[in-house]
């Protein structure tokens, strides 16, 4: 898949870093959460004008490669990194351990995960439907089959003029749901239960834009 521009501000020389910095697979998690972003900073009180977190689509989409990028850049100036990707089904324990045992040295950022399993979707059906209905959802094809018939505008990638895509506007009033629906969710599991922990990115973000500093 070819690499988009970043959505959020990118810094030039001599300017400050984003304190916040989200790490994606794709352009379907890219549109999510550049709208999340204009979401919550248009709904929440900002305490500050402090710049703005940044989300950008990893150079590659497989996990191990999305949080070895974003240890590689620890050192860029970041408060906090986020590596978002999907376990496609693969036990993930092992990758989640070493990016949070991985200690920073000086300024370096820590790397959070966020991940979703088998797929980032089942995040996106709960801002549908309660977990519970989730239980068919034991591949990728299964939760995208399940969502496309949920979301019948949505499809993979981004939304452009013309074509089905990933719209926040189709996810942004069952926000709080999704995050009630993912904190019940048992994780780190690698049967054939779906969940995800994506809702501690959405905390974070929140965080992050309401305590921003001039």
């Amino acid at each position: 898949m070819a690499r988009r521009r970043s959505t959020g501000r990118r810094p030039g020389p001599r300017r400050e870093h984003p304190a916040l910095l989200i790490l994606c697979e794709g352009e379907t998690e890219e549109a999510y959460f550049d709208g999340l972003r204009r979401h919550l900073r248009s709904t929440r009180p900002l305490s500050g004008r402090g710049p703005e977190p940044m989300v950008e689509v990893a150079k590659r989409t497989e996990g191990a490669l999305i949080v070895r990028e974003a240890m590689e850049r620890r050192t860029e100036g970041y408060s906090e990194m986020w590596a978002v990707f999907d376990t496609e089904g693969e036990d993930v324990g092992a990758l989640r351990r070493k990016a949070r045992d991985t200690p920073c040295k000086g300024t370096e950022a820590a790397v959070e995960t966020a991940v979703s399993h088998p797929c980032f979707e089942v995040w996106l059906l709960l801002h549908h439907m309660d977990r519970g209905r989730l239980t068919g959802c034991h591949t990728v094809r299964d939760t995208v089959r399940l969502l496309e018939q949920t979301v019948p505008e949505w499809a993979k990638g981004s939304k452009n003029r013309g074509r089905k895509g990933t719209d926040f506007a189709d996810f942004a009033p069952g926000v709080e749901r999704a995050r009630r629906q993912g904190a019940r969710t048992p994780r780190d599991r690698y049967d054939d239960y779906p969940w995800t922990d994506v809702h501690l990115v959405l905390d974070s973000l929140e965080n992050h834009l309401a305590h921003r500093s001039d």
